[in-house]
């Protein structure tokens, strides 16, 4: 057992994250409804996030302090100055030391919204720590919003597996304080966790859920449909899954908004004339702090 000093003097303990349950040992605390007997219609006939045993055994849901975890990597969200005061990043920062604020100030200077840097651990019993900054929600941009978010979990796991690292915590990276609704937030942190360990599942032994109280609740109650710990769970998540579950990757999909123009011979011709339709590119490199 490792031991930290608090900056008021108290000694902390340093979690080792072999001691953390995994969620296929946890057992099942919600009743599972049996909506077929209640006539309610399924949202999906097969299952998008089928049981996996594999998969369960490199998940921990785990609520407490992420500073204290002793991982490869942790990550800390905060604003594009890398200055943002919440009570996560503030943990880290004061476990981590000076050290860690002059490699900010010094080497990494920024991080654009979506993007992820990573800076050593110091102090803290986390090798690593990978900065990412979350998107502000607006309902008039809500799929840039969502998408960003995507992007910011994608790019963490990216890194971590990029950094050969093998553990990884991972703080909830959305904020109310930036408009962002928690479940929303946790529906995608959550599929495309599932989908990126579906893929690169070999690269990575751990991902550590480290969440606060707010959002404890939520990810108990929908983590069950994204990582089904039995083949009843995920018969249950046919009904409770949301529609929209997301492509390849867990990334939103965006709905088709183009105008199919079926009386204008000018548009046959071009149609027969081209092979390729343009593509765009999201650009998110607005200013979050």
């Amino acid at each position: 057992m490792r031991l930290v000093m608090e900056p008021l003097g108290m000694v902390a303990e340093v979690v080792d994250v072999e001691s953390l349950k995994r969620w296929s040992q946890i057992p099942p605390v919600h009743h599972l409804t049996d909506y077929s007997a209640i006539g309610e219609e399924q949202k999906h006939t097969t299952s998008p996030f089928p049981y996996n045993s594999a998969i369960n055994d490199k998940i921990a849901l785990w609520l407490g302090d992420i500073s204290l975890l002793s991982v490869d990597v942790i990550v800390n969200s905060t604003n594009e100055s890398m200055t943002e005061r919440n009570p996560v990043s503030d943990r880290i920062c004061a476990r981590a030391g000076v050290d860690l604020k002059e490699e900010i100030r010094q080497e990494v200077k920024e991080c654009k919204t979506g993007e992820v840097r990573v800076t050593q651990g110091h102090n803290l019993p986390a090798r690593y720590v990978i900065h990412t900054v979350g998107p502000k929600y607006n309902l008039k941009y809500q799929t840039a919003a969502e998408n960003t978010l995507h992007v910011c979990y994608r790019n963490v796991l990216q890194k971590t597996r990029e950094l050969n690292l093998s553990s990884v915590a991972i703080s909830v990276i959305n904020s109310v304080r930036r408009n962002f609704p928690p479940d929303e937030g946790a529906h995608i942190a959550l599929r495309t966790i599932r989908r990126f360990l579906e893929q690169h599942g070999n690269s990575l032994d751990l991902v550590v859920l480290a969440v606060e109280n707010i959002d404890v609740g939520i990810y108990e109650v929908l983590l069950p449909l994204y990582f089904p710990r039995s083949i009843q769970e995920e018969e249950t998540a046919l009904w409770q899954l949301p529609v929209n579950i997301g492509g390849p990757d867990g990334e939103p999909l965006l709905p088709d908004r183009q105008i199919r123009i079926i009386d204008n011979p000018q548009h046959s011709l071009d149609v027969l004339s081209e092979d390729e339709s343009d593509s765009s590119s999201h650009s998110f490199d607005e200013c979050d702090s």
